[in-house]
């Protein structure tokens, strides 16, 4: 009979952290990330919103201008396995703690505002359990750098799957209204879109010792396909000119099938080593670029609007830029304390002239990992 108990990470002699992509046979590194970011819309110009959306009701052509603002607070639990020294197994589970989103316009007509207001509330919050991943990281080829050995090099594959545990957007139904009358679907603030995700991801690192400190230079690709799926639609006046009414709009919309786009993404990070076993620094530079969703409805104009419109398009472009410090007390024979622990401090914020289409986030975040091994 085998027996497996856990005890923090006394015997392993070499540093692995954050800061390298696997860990060793037999061990566990447990990480808890708080997180906060803020961000506004970007629109197809890089500016702020959605703006000059022309709406037509009645005989008058309305010039709409919106914009969103998200602040999102999000704690995370990472789990990481060794299954052998070149593979391991991750799982990442995020709480939304806070989800706010304000919405603000600019309209000329005091009929637009009434139905944006009853549309659109402009303040809508939410909370709760994000998309889980469940993944598995290879080493192909080369020796991670926590290992060292003749290849300064390593080329990792691996595959993911982010299952939908997010809270989607709930069904219209026009008797389910609040004390004002306003059906409560035009207030929620879904956090997934109820969407599996396949990611295939190739990544690796060149490194080398210079005056006894590591440097590392680390990259990543990867591509995002997503499962279809039937949806809730969101039922908004501006998608529909026949007519302003919520059942009327609903019912022109009937089911619908979501096909979102494709995503790729790539980064390419620094690091170096300040203290010897201590202390890494890093900056680098990460993007995602993403093809045209599709919808499939009763209501072809619909449709067509909800994938590209004046101004408007879900190919969406993102980039962002990354600084973020690692203090590591892992070395077996230099470490404060019976537990071994690492320190994250990192913030991200947004290009503007290549974020496009999405939110333009400025985010910071703290992590603190612990190690333990199982026999």
């Amino acid at each position: 009979m085998t027996i497996r108990i856990f005890l923090p990470l006394f015997l392993i002699t070499i540093t692995i952290a954050q800061t390298h992509f696997t860990i060793p046979q037999n061990v566990w590194r447990l990480s808890f990330e708080q997180n906060n970011k803020v961000g506004n819309w970007k629109g197809h110009d890089g500016r702020n919103g959605w703006n000059d959306f022309p709406y037509q009701l009645d005989t008058s052509v309305h010039i709409i201008n919106q914009h969103w603002i998200n602040n999102i607070n999000t704690q995370s639990i990472l789990i990481e396995y060794g299954v052998t020294n070149r593979s391991n197994f991750i799982m990442n589970i995020p709480i939304v703690k806070k989800y706010n989103q304000t919405h603000t316009w600019l309209s000329p007509s005091a009929d637009i505002d009434t139905l944006m207001n009853l549309y659109h509330p402009k303040n809508k919050f939410t909370s709760g359990l994000g998309d889980v991943t469940v993944g598995f990281n290879l080493l192909v080829i080369g020796n991670p750098s926590w290992r060292g050995g003749k290849n300064k090099y390593s080329l990792y594959s691996g595959v993911y799957m982010i299952m939908p545990f997010a809270k989607p957007l709930e069904k219209f139904n026009s008797k389910d209204i609040d004390e004002n009358g306003i059906p409560y679907q035009f207030k929620q603030l879904p956090i997934g879109r109820g969407l599996t995700q396949w990611r295939l991801k190739t990544f690796g690192e060149f490194y080398r010792k210079f005056k006894g400190r590591l440097i590392n230079i680390n990259w990543s690709t990867s591509i995002s396909i997503f499962s279809r799926n039937q949806i809730n639609p969101e039922i908004s006046f501006l998608a529909v000119s026949e007519t302003i009414s919520p059942d009327s709009i609903a019912r022109s919309i009937g089911s619908v099938l979501y096909d979102k786009g494709s995503q790729l993404y790539g980064s390419l990070i620094g690091q170096i080593e300040v203290l010897p076993k201590k202390c890494f620094i890093s900056m680098g530079m990460d993007w995602m670029i993403s093809g045209r969703d599709k919808y499939f409805s009763n209501n072809d104009s619909w449709d067509k609007w909800m994938v590209e419109r004046q101004n408007f398009d879900t190919k969406k472009s993102i980039s962002s830029q990354l600084i973020k410090i690692n203090l590591l007390n892992v070395d077996s024979f230099d470490r404060f304390g019976p537990i071994p622990f690492e320190l994250e401090f990192g913030a991200r914020w947004f290009v503007p002239i290549l974020t496009k289409h999405s939110f333009g986030y400025r985010s910071s975040w703290i992590r603190i990992s612990s190690y333990f091994q199982a026999w």
